[in-house]
């Protein structure tokens, strides 16, 4: 190889790792701090590089707070597409381990909700939609998936005739997104203040959802969730009020 082409290679993967690093620091600080406290002197210090090499990648903390919005939505997304590529069934049992598979990567994955959670409110304050709808763009496959799971499950007889499946679409990313929110808000405090872990807490609410679509509620047990190994917070190369 080149010796050109090699230098190339070490500096632009020397980048990608700095870049990377950067953010991972910087989503401990939001997640510790909240996005609002922290300042780019603050991630520099914490990630050991000057507040010069830290600008040469991000204009500001916001931005570097965006580009870890777009890694959890990123990680979302892969959740369905793993749903909808392993599995078959009925248009409700599709449905039912979508929002299951969901809510136990909520439980496995603590970081993320709580970073959404300073996202959202640094989102709503802020940020106009469009900005964030662009980031939203990569679950709009996943939206188109879930029309289709509905659609499929009135006409197989597996949920309600009267469903408006873009309507019911909406309510599943809204309920997702209410979900990730107040876990991200609360985390354990919510055993404190019930006295029931989030899992259980959780697991009933998606029940009463599925009952309201399931042509036959009377079916239809509570399934307790799993748990699963955590999947690492990303920082993009392995690493609101909004969509879900």
């Amino acid at each position: 190889m080149p010796k050109t082409n090699r230098s190339k290679r070490i500096y632009t993967s020397h980048r990608k790792n700095q870049r990377d690093k950067i953010l991972e620091v910087a989503e401990n600080l939001f997640i510790k701090k909240g996005i609002d406290p922290v300042t780019m002197a603050d991630i520099a210090s914490a990630s050991r590089l000057t507040r010069a090499t830290i600008y040469k990648y991000f204009d500001n903390r916001k931005e570097i707070a965006f580009e870890i919005f777009k890694t959890v939505i990123s990680n979302w997304r892969d959740i369905a597409a793993a749903e909808e590529l392993s599995h078959g069934g009925t248009g409700f049992q599709r449905i039912e381990r979508f929002l299951t598979s969901f809510c136990e990567y909520l439980m496995a994955n603590p970081r993320e909700t709580r970073f959404i959670a300073e996202f959202n409110y640094l989102y709503a304050r802020e940020w106009p939609a469009r900005q964030v709808l662009h980031a939203l763009e990569s679950l709009e496959d996943v939206r188109r998936i879930i029309v289709e799971y509905l659609r499929r499950g009135i006409q197989d007889g597996s949920l309600k005739s009267d469903l408006d499946p873009e309507l019911t679409m909406a309510a599943i990313f809204n309920l997702n997104s209410s979900l990730v929110g107040r876990l991200g808000e609360m985390g354990k405090k919510l055993q404190d203040e019930y006295d029931l872990t989030a899992e259980k807490i959780f697991a009933e609410i998606y029940r009463i959802f599925i009952n309201g679509i399931k042509a036959h509620p009377e079916v239809v047990q509570a399934k307790p969730i799993a748990r699963v190994a955590t999947v690492p917070s990303q920082p993009v190369a392995k690493f609101a009020k909004t969509e879900v």
